[in-house]
């Protein structure tokens, strides 16, 4: 398949060093150093054995004209996913299929302004990776690629299938959900618990689980997300999903969340789309969320210290 990734940070790229082994893949991004390291070196991905794996992948930057695409990848930063689809319209074809594997939630809402609901795939990935140079990548966490369609149905229904053989050839494993939204709020359950709190103490990811405080501050973020949840109609045993938290946390323990990786590059983050939507949608259904209000003021008073 014709292949477009748009946003090669460590996500985006490592899935373009899986998708390159059977589709013409190409990166998009808006930082040029990024584009040039990835033509000029390919992209290398380095496992926990310290094994290392180099592909030549093709890189442009974004808003570059190189046609319609079958697949498109969304996976810039949350809160650039309108400006990004915007700047690349052209990727788009009356058959083209968009999927968003993005942290934060109302990407699909951003991509569903210039992309037709039933073309539209959504989901969540359990891998982890960091960036630790140019065009270079550590492997730090594995796990399936959990989708969905965006509009449930037959055409939704092709549309997913057929991302999902496009990285099932390539080695990656899949699952397709019938109730995508309940794996979306728990990946939202993992964002909210784990990268605010990862980025202000600037710790590993294990020792938001490791450190008794700040566990406890993380089983209350998340009980106010599962309040949340239930109020807009997906229901979780709050015990349950914190205990799912927990094991996530414990298999990507000497990862990084993106949130402190943000910071050390003192870069926007995406905390009005993880904590903030939490909180933004406590107040409009008369819940209160205090910890995640506070984390996304907290997150907010660091930015503005840059």
């Amino acid at each position: 398949m014709k292949v477009a990734i748009i946003g090669a940070g460590a996500m985006g790229s490592l899935y373009g060093v899986y998708l390159a082994s059977r589709h013409e893949v190409t990166l998009l991004d808006s930082y040029r150093p990024q584009v040039d390291a990835i033509n000029q070196n390919g992209l290398t991905k380095v496992e926990k054995d310290d094994g290392e794996t180099n592909v030549r992948v093709k890189a442009v930057p974004s808003g570059s004209g190189i046609g319609v695409q079958e697949l498109v990848i969304v996976f810039v930063k949350s809160i650039h996913t309108k400006d990004a689809m915007q700047e690349n319209r052209g990727l788009i074809g009356p058959d083209t299929i968009v999927m968003t594997l993005q942290n934060g939630a109302g990407n699909n809402r951003d991509i569903a302004a210039f992309v037709p609901r039933e073309r539209i795939v959504v989901g969540t990935s359990s891998h982890n990776s960091v960036t630790v140079g140019p065009a270079k990548i550590f492997h730090s966490g594995c796990g399936p690629t959990n989708i969905g369609p965006e509009k449930p149905g037959e055409e939704g229904g092709r549309a997913v299938e057929k991302a999902a053989q496009a990285l099932r050839a390539c080695g990656l494993e899949v699952n397709v959900m019938e109730n995508i939204q309940k794996i979306l709020w728990s990946k939202l359950f993992v964002n909210c618990g784990v990268n605010a709190l990862s980025a202000l103490m600037q710790c590993k990811i294990g020792e938001v689980a490791g450190n008794p405080t700040l566990w406890k501050i993380c089983t209350r973020i998340v009980y106010e997300c599962v309040l949340v949840a239930e109020a807009d109609g997906t229901y979780f045993d709050r015990k349950e999903a914190l205990e799912n938290v927990k094991k996530i946390i414990l298999a990507d323990a000497d990862g990084y969340a993106s949130m402190y990786q943000d910071r050390q590059h003192q870069r926007r983050t995406e905390i009005d789309k993880i904590n903030g939507v939490v909180a933004g949608l406590a107040a409009e259904y008369g819940l209160d969320a205090p910890y995640n209000r506070m984390l996304v003021d907290l997150i907010h008073g660091v930015e503005q210290s840059w």
